[in-house]
């Protein structure tokens, strides 16, 4: 096991400890977001995003996140370990014994999702964008409309977490 993931374990474990300490093997939140996107091209107009995370994480940094989009389509489930890709884009980190970082890097910028626990039964997520260097928008895929779009900076609308 490298020296990363070994930390990232222990980490890991303590931060199931503190969300779970009657069952320290397994730990589960439930995050609901929701942020508007102000697009900029091709038209002009506002779009509701919105997703349900159930992120569980388990023995030996092995994190499982099943993701909703709340407006139809289907769930997606990744698995993975803490600090490596669970997809092309995106990796949970963990920081401190009370914080996880969830990444996902895209061409013009990064998306950041902060999981927080006190060390009892209650947590919180904040949801962050920074563009890269270079950029002066945010650019995405509009699934349904089946288009590059360009936006300006995402506004938060719900973030909320639940110990499960």
């Amino acid at each position: 096991m490298s020296r990363h993931l070994a930390l990232a374990a222990t980490a890991c474990l303590a931060l199931i400890g503190a969300a779970c300490p009657a069952l320290a093997q397994e730990a589960r939140f439930r995050l609901s977001l929701a942020w508007t996107l102000p697009e900029i091209a091709p038209e002009q107009r506002t779009r509701l995003a919105s997703r349900t995370l159930t992120v569980i994480l388990g023995k030996g940094g092995a994190v499982r996140e099943e993701v909703n989009r709340n407006r139809g389509g289907r769930g997606r489930v990744r698995e993975g370990a803490l600090g490596d890709d669970l997809d092309a884009r995106a990796r949970w980190k963990v920081l401190n014994e009370n914080t996880l970082l969830r990444l996902v890097a895209e061409r013009s910028h990064t998306f950041a999702i902060w999981l927080r626990t006190d060390g009892t039964r209650s947590c919180s997520v904040t949801l962050e964008w920074r563009l890269k260097s270079g950029f002066t928008a945010y650019e995405g895929w509009a699934r349904r409309r089946d288009i590059p779009i360009r936006y300006s900076q995402p506004k938060v609308e719900q973030a909320t977490c639940e110990v499960l």
